[in-house]
């Protein structure tokens, strides 16, 4: 019996970073979803931005932005962080997705009245196994 090994698929990266060869300022990022290729060139941000930046820094604060976003989401928040450095504006950055916890979902539940719509609610959180049947 001869050992087999799982066939893993690699994942698709979401976002494609590329600084041009002739022009090391003009960095290209790609997002996959949507296919959109946008181009930012490091020189034109104004010089305080520029040195807390850095040309490599550039894709990371960059491609941060887009963390946890997928699609049009994605390039919005590139979008936005990158007028708010061109601004001058350091700290912009696009808001995160909002979170929510296991205890705001059960003070959630435990707040609601007895009745059908709790009941639902407790086969759908027993399923999941956040409470015991």
């Amino acid at each position: 019996m001869a050992d087999e090994k799982p066939v893993v698929t690699k994942r698709t990266k979401k976002l494609s970073k590329e600084y041009s060869k002739e022009n090391q300022n003009l960095l290209t990022i790609t997002e996959s979803a949507t296919g959109k290729v946008m181009k930012f060139d490091f020189k034109t941000l104004p010089p305080a931005i520029q040195a807390n930046l850095g040309p490599f820094g550039m894709g990371s604060k960059l491609g941060d932005a887009a963390a946890g976003k997928e699609g049009q989401e994605a390039v919005d928040s590139i979008i936005k962080v990158w007028t708010g450095l061109m601004n001058g504006d350091w700290s912009v950055r696009a808001p995160a997705a909002a979170k929510v916890s296991t205890s705001d979902v059960m003070a959630r539940f435990n707040a609601m009245p007895e009745g059908p719509e709790k009941a639902v609610a407790k086969k759908f959180l027993t399923s999941l196994g956040l409470i015991k049947a």
